[in-house]
């Protein structure tokens, strides 16, 4: 999945816009947040892209809630 940087904070693909500053954007890569909105952005009906806000990550996993 690539994404290209439209601007400043702003990175997208033809079905995704993610609002992230490079660091941030650089953490979404090495973990599975990045996959998840590609997944959400393959749903029917969405109309329009599929968006990452800067408070976006892959969630818990249970280890890390114990």
């Amino acid at each position: 999945m690539e994404f290209k940087k439209i601007r400043e904070g702003v990175f997208e693909n033809e079905k995704v816009r993610v609002y992230a500053v490079d660091e941030l954007f650089d953490s979404m890569k090495r973990d599975r947040t990045l996959s998840q909105i590609q997944n959400v952005a393959a749903l029917p009906g969405l109309v329009g892209k599929a968006m990452v806000m800067p408070d976006g990550h892959e969630g818990y996993r249970r280890e890390q809630a114990l």
